[in-house]
């Protein structure tokens, strides 16, 4: 298997340079200040799609197929970036797959993988401590029905305690790399988050000439989609989700106000993990 990809980004490179200044720098804030930075260097992990074989040989599979998606993703933007272009179907359901796979793929989601996984497995382990109900009230959480929460439930209850303990220790013990339970299989909610996106309204947002968008490292919020979220593309364009009455063919486009694209902005500021890049330094220093 191929393994020779170091550094792996969670924000796409495209996705960066489309907040570049005029000039041609991008700017990028961190705790300590403001600078000068690259695409090449920020919003990224060493190894984290990194996947492994139950020989533990690495494999550059899972990085190799996400650029391959990147770069269509890019020419989507492109397309979306064009004033005359009037976009189609096909455009926003690739719009909804890409911002459900932003919205998988951070680190912070899949390590919460790992924790959830872990949670599920103590749950598991216990069931002889709770009742048919609770345990169906309990798996509910895990997004498991009610019907299929009463099979888990009669199996466990064949299992013994010793044996359900032996498991979750087994379970707890697992790296986050393991090819049994590795961290990325998060990308797996990938349809169910698409599907949630999917069924919003979305509307592009052409910011002013006067304004731009800031992109932070934590570009799409990590709980609660379905109540409503934005998202900047680029510095001149952004995307807003919110609940939908009736089902949306095409993309809406609209001019987006002084305010509207304020308020994006401090959201992707307030989420952001360690960094928020945009055109100018003054912008930047404004929030």
């Amino acid at each position: 298997m191929k393994f020779e990809k170091t550094n792996h980004h969670y924000v796409p490179q495209y996705w960066q340079r489309g907040f570049r200044g005029q000039n041609g720098r991008l700017y990028g804030k961190f705790r300590d200040g403001i600078k000068v930075v690259s695409p090449r260097t920020i919003m990224q992990r060493d190894w984290l799609y990194t996947v492994f074989d139950d020989q533990w040989n690495p494999s550059d599979m899972l990085e190799d197929a996400l650029s391959v998606i990147e770069a269509k993703d890019a020419g989507l933007l492109q397309r979306l970036h064009n004033p005359g272009y009037t976009s189609t179907k096909g455009d926003r359901d690739h719009l909804c797959a890409m911002l459900a796979l932003q919205a998988t793929r951070h680190p912070d989601i899949l390590g919460n993988g790992v924790r959830r996984s872990r949670e599920l497995g103590m749950l598991l382990a216990d069931a002889h401590a709770l009742t048919l109900e609770e345990f169906k009230s309990q798996m509910a959480s895990f997004g498991v029905d009610a019907a299929d929460a009463h099979d888990c439930y009669v199996v466990l209850l064949g299992c013994t305690k010793q044996q359900l303990a032996t498991e979750l220790a087994e379970l707890i013990a697992l790296s986050p790399q393991s090819a049994q339970l590795p961290e990325q299989n998060a990308l797996l909610a990938f349809p169910l988050v698409e599907r949630a996106i999917h069924e919003m309204e979305l509307r592009l947002l052409d910011a002013p000439p006067s304004e731009a968008y800031v992109l932070g490292d934590t570009p799409i919020p990590q709980s609660d989609l379905s109540r409503g979220f934005s998202v900047p593309l680029s510095r001149s364009l952004a995307v807003l989700a919110v609940p939908a009455s009736t089902p949306q063919a095409v993309l809406d486009r609209c001019a987006a106000s002084a305010a509207e694209v304020a308020a994006i902005n401090r959201t992707q500021t307030d989420n952001a993990l360690e960094v928020v890049v945009g055109p100018s330094a003054a912008l930047l220093a404004s929030f």
